[in-house]
């Protein structure tokens, strides 16, 4: 064990406890129940695309009959509702088919045109604003990020940005006092567009990350979108979104874990700032807790329900499953019989130390602990109060930094972001800012809006009338 062996994983899970239960729980006891999961295989084409005035969205299916199926209700339903056009582009076995309808209209009902009916292949911009932002537009202290949101809603109007929300907005809107306001103003912002929860993200990551292991292939992992988002955040917008809203509930209870989580993280401040400890040494240290702390949770739920309590399939962390899944995987490749063994030599491998959430989350994790060595945090109250969202922050930039182009965060967190150690662009790509870079942001806004194609904005006279009589102009 590297130093003193108390790794901020073990706070980091204590979050992310935390965070489950906040706002991702199912039935009247527990989380949600869903089957597991496996990813599907790197590169297989898995799109559906549906193009006609109703979002829907197929999921992926592993039997080509099952999908050509579900295929067939969806034409069936969207024929119900008196679509004019339906275009849907699918894939079984080796051959891509292409399906054109088309049935009757209701009256008085107009035709969307789409993106894809237009041949255009631009894709949007994907910007992350965290909690701090929204609730500041929202009270409307900041002229600043007023103006920044002003510019932002021109690009979305253009579609060339999406700003999708995340369960993490959801959860630390549970502390504001006007908090459904705050919700429905996030969600009107992100125009329907939400990214994956955190906790399904993280398993889709570690379970293609493990097929690569068992595969014996290369350990980069291979980054695709679908990984956090679902292929719709670049279709243009249409009819009024559609967000589910979830009021308030137990926020008395999801406060004290907060306070809990936020207590142990102050107490052992003072035992990393007396250890002796490199970067790498920490990084090293929190991906094996990281590892740990997974098969130490499935070993607990698999252990009271073979005890015959039951309760363990709904109040059990929810990362509970992710071993679950990898247990699952070697069943399928009948190599159930050495999963203890596999699954520990993963979580010690490159494989499980190239899943990006897991690397963002070590690295920022040991750049903190670095700043705490050097003397930041000395006074135990005013680190409560700095740190009071610290696990929220890493939760969210460790889960989603890789796949945006950028991301408005607080200032400290924009630091640790933008340490040299950290990487968030240069390793994953994703341009950070914060107040105190406000300048560098609208730069960046202005940046989009000028690589506007011009097929892009002739479509968008097409698609939207109140372009139309600009672009006649032009």
């Amino acid at each position: 064990m590297v130093g003193d062996g108390r790794s901020l994983a073990r706070y980091g899970d204590s979050a992310r406890r935390f965070i489950c239960q906040l706002g991702h729980k199912g039935g009247s006891k527990g989380k949600t129940r869903r089957a597991t999961r496996i990813a599907p295989p790197v590169g297989e084409n898995t799109d559906s695309l549906v193009s006609c005035d109703l979002g829907l969205r197929i999921p992926w299916l592993r039997s080509g009959r099952r999908k050509l199926a579900t295929l067939q209700q969806a034409i069936e339903r969207i024929q119900h509702s008196g679509v004019v056009l339906f275009f849907a582009k699918f894939k079984v076995g080796n051959s891509t088919n292409m399906a054109l309808h088309r049935t009757s209209v209701s009256q008085g009902r107009s035709v969307r045109v789409t993106k894809q009916m237009l041949g255009i292949q631009t894709r949007k911009s994907i910007l992350y604003l965290d909690h701090n932002f929204f609730s500041s537009v929202y009270r409307g202290k900041d002229a600043r990020l007023i103006a920044a949101m002003e510019r932002i809603t021109e690009l979305l109007d253009l579609q060339l940005v999406a700003v999708p929300y995340s369960s993490t907005h959801e959860a630390e809107a549970e502390f504001y006092t006007q908090r459904d306001h705050l919700v429905k103003f996030i969600q009107r912002v992100a125009r329907g567009h939400q990214f994956k929860p955190y906790y399904r993200v993280e398993e889709t990551q570690i379970l293609k990350a493990f097929q690569a292991y068992l595969s014996n292939t290369p350990a980069s992992y291979i980054k695709e979108e679908r990984d956090a988002l679902s292929s719709s955040v670049h279709n243009w917008d249409g009819d009024p979104p559609f967000s589910v809203f979830r009021s308030a509930s137990g926020v008395e209870r999801k406060r004290r874990f907060k306070e809990q989580a936020v207590e142990g993280l102050v107490n052992t401040l003072s035992n990393w700032a007396a250890s002796k400890n490199t970067f790498d040494q920490d990084v090293e240290l929190e991906l094996r807790d990281a590892g740990r702390i997974l098969m130490t949770q499935y070993a607990k739920k698999t252990g009271r329900l073979w005890a015959g309590d039951f309760s363990a399939v709904v109040d059990s962390p929810i990362s509970a499953s992710v071993v679950e899944a990898m247990v699952y995987v070697l069943s399928v490749k009948n190599m159930e019989v050495d999963a203890a063994r596999i699954i520990a030599a993963f979580f010690q491998s490159k494989h499980f130390a190239e899943v990006p959430s897991q690397q963002l989350t070590a690295r920022l994790f040991s750049a903190f602990k670095k700043r705490v060595r050097e003397g930041a945090y000395p006074n135990s109250k005013t680190a409560r109060e700095k740190l009071s969202g610290f696990l929220f922050d890493v939760r969210h930039a460790a889960t989603y930094v890789p796949y945006c182009a950028a991301l408005f965060t607080d200032r400290f967190m924009a630091d640790l972001l933008n340490d040299k150690n950290v990487g968030a662009e240069g390793i994953f790509g994703c341009k950070v800012f914060s107040v105190s870079k406000t300048e560098a942001f609208f730069r960046w806004l202005e940046d989009v809006r000028s690589r506007m194609t011009a097929d892009h904005a002739d479509g968008l006279g097409w698609a939207y009338s109140e372009y139309r009589s600009e672009n006649a102009k032009n």
